[in-house]
């Protein structure tokens, strides 16, 4: 918003990419100064974007996720791994092992929702 002269703007995004980790951290340590960086950062990538500057330029940006599907399951997969081999009494993890075998494979199987 302009008023007086002046743009006054909020921002808020998630903190669940590296990238926007390093932001928020590079943003949260500028303190009053995060206008001089924006400003200096949206300049850099103006000249190199400058169809933006159009007002009938779509702007469309898109992110891609950080954690693979893969990377996913085999990050499920070592907890369960871990927690099973945790168990104090191997016959009650071998027990646990048949009894949600299954279960484990269904829900590793249907973590394609996350593709």
């Amino acid at each position: 918003m302009r008023k007086n002269g002046k743009y006054r703007f909020s921002l808020q995004f998630p903190a669940e990419t590296e990238e926007q980790i390093q932001a928020g951290e590079l943003l949260e340590r500028l303190g009053n100064r995060k206008s001089a960086v924006v400003v200096a950062a949206l300049g850099e990538y103006l000249t190199a974007h400058p169809a933006l500057l159009s007002p009938e330029c779509k702007v469309e940006i898109r992110t891609e996720q950080s954690f693979t599907p893969d990377f996913i399951k085999e990050m499920v997969q070592k907890m369960l791994d871990e927690r099973l081999a945790g168990a104090e009494d191997k016959a009650t993890a071998s027990d646990k092992v048949r009894k949600g075998d299954n279960n484990i494979t269904e829900m590793l199987n249907n973590m394609d929702v996350f593709g």
